[in-house]
């Protein structure tokens, strides 16, 4: 009996977690459990664990044989999490995660940059605030340069914050406690916490973002962290701010509003490219538009934090760029730019969208591997990629374009990699996976 009620934990430890891959809530264990952990008793069990598949019964009940069902279920998901960490944390992992926290954290890079950016501002050694801290993912950046106290709803998220950025932790609403001091942090709750679904409606936050009234008035600056699909019209920018959007490897990964004087300039919107640090700031002008359907010799796809910042057009209209289409966020002109807010398609032929006759010029000139872009879903990226790649040895990229009304192929060539853009082939789109 007591074999058969080990497997069916075994098979409850799996379901469990595979369950928790879908929650965005609170934190699963309690905090003793979590402590256990890292003790030298749950340092053994972790240690028997690392290699061990959850949803294997066998696996699961040899451990059971030792340990309790929760303390075994505690150990697999702490583990499962610290194998996310290192890869979103490869510097300086966390110490003690869970999924939900660590898929909800801010990326290191993200993290060190802005923390970074902060001490250029203020300088080192002032006093920060991290409200609504999680699992300390930004009190880990900001603790090698400022006095932190990190503040949290939930105690486990503060004990987990003091774990992993080793500084002060408040237990403490938000919406019901009064913090004051020179700066602040604010990584807002930004899903529903019943279905997970992400909320790109700031009211919905929690806080909402009609509290950074009261916030602007306690601090002499800060910075709120925002999901980069945000409803730009509906943030409340009645205050000094400064909107950016940030690319990390060609992807748009996080958004961020600064506000009072941690806002380098005042009602702007910035640009900025990780790892490199490119930076563009402005207040966005129209994009240049050149004739309807006119494609010049190159086509230019702009870094996804320049265009969803709307500083293309600033940047296009300094090199000589016009975009064919109102709307379309690509770019054409008679050369590349010289800078690397752009990659660059050398222009080999246009013509109407048709798939027979595309796909007889493509096979009639040496066409290698295609990869297919788009906007608005016009196509199927994926389809066409597999029908029209062939073996020659020149790889091209066909753009499909709505171009007013007529639907236009552009087949190219790369002719530079100045940013990677590993995303989807619909080209522009918010990466679902960034928190």
């Amino acid at each position: 009996m007591d074999h058969i009620i080990t497997g069916i934990g075994g098979i409850l430890i799996g379901i469990d977690l595979l369950a928790r891959s879908k929650e965005h809530a609170n934190v699963s264990h309690s905090i003793e459990i979590w402590r256990w952990l890292l003790g030298n008793e749950g340092k053994r069990l972790l240690a028997a664990g690392k290699d061990t598949d959850p949803t294997d019964v066998g696996s699961i009940t040899r451990l059971r044989k030792h340990w309790s069902l929760e303390q075994v279920s505690a150990a697999m998901e702490l583990i499962d999490a610290r194998r996310r960490a290192a890869l979103k944390y490869p510097l300086h992992p966390p110490v003690v995660c869970d999924r939900s926290g660590i898929e909800q954290a801010t990326p290191e890079s993200i993290a060190i940059y802005k923390s970074d950016r902060i001490k250029q501002r203020v300088g080192s050694g002032q006093r920060i605030h991290d409200l609504a801290c999680g699992i300390g993912g930004d009190a880990m950046s900001l603790a090698h340069h400022f006095h932190v106290t990190a503040i949290d709803v939930d105690p486990i998220r503060c004990w987990m914050t003091r774990c992993n950025a080793e500084c002060e932790t408040v237990e403490a609403d938000l919406l019901d406690s009064h913090h004051e001091g020179d700066w602040f942090h604010l990584d807002p709750g930004r899903r529903d916490p019943a279905t997970g679904r992400r909320l790109h409606d700031p009211n919905q936050w929690h806080p909402p973002l009609s509290s950074l009234s009261r916030l602007s008035t306690d601090f002499k600056g800060g910075i709120v962290k925002l999901g980069p699909g945000v409803a730009i019209e509906r943030l409340p920018l009645e205050t000094s701010h400064e909107l950016e959007f940030i690319s990390t490897n060609g992807r748009l990964s996080q958004a961020h509003l600064w506000l009072g004087e941690l806002a380098a300039s005042t009602s702007t919107h910035r640009a900025t490219r990780l790892p490199t640090g490119l930076t563009e700031t402005g207040t966005p002008i129209p994009t240049p538009l050149g004739s309807l359907g006119s494609i010049g010799e190159v086509l230019c796809v702009p870094d996804p934090a320049l265009e969803r910042s709307m500083l293309h057009g600033n940047v296009a209209e300094r090199h000589g760029l016009v975009e064919p289409a109102p709307g379309l966020g690509l770019m054409t002109g008679d050369r590349s730019p010289a800078c690397d807010w752009f990659t660059s398609f050398s222009v080999d032929e246009v013509m109407p969208w048709r798939e027979d006759r595309v796909a007889r010029w493509l096979a009639t000139h040496d066409t290698g591997i295609v990869e297919v872009k788009t906007r608005d879903r016009t196509v199927d990226p994926d389809r066409y990629q597999r029908r029209f790649s062939g073996s020659g040895s020149i790889d091209r990229t066909l753009f499909v374009l709505r171009l007013g009304r007529p639907v236009v192929a552009i087949i190219t060539r790369r002719a530079d990699n100045r940013f990677v853009d590993d995303g989807p082939g619909q080209s522009g789109e918010t990466d679902p996976a960034v928190d």
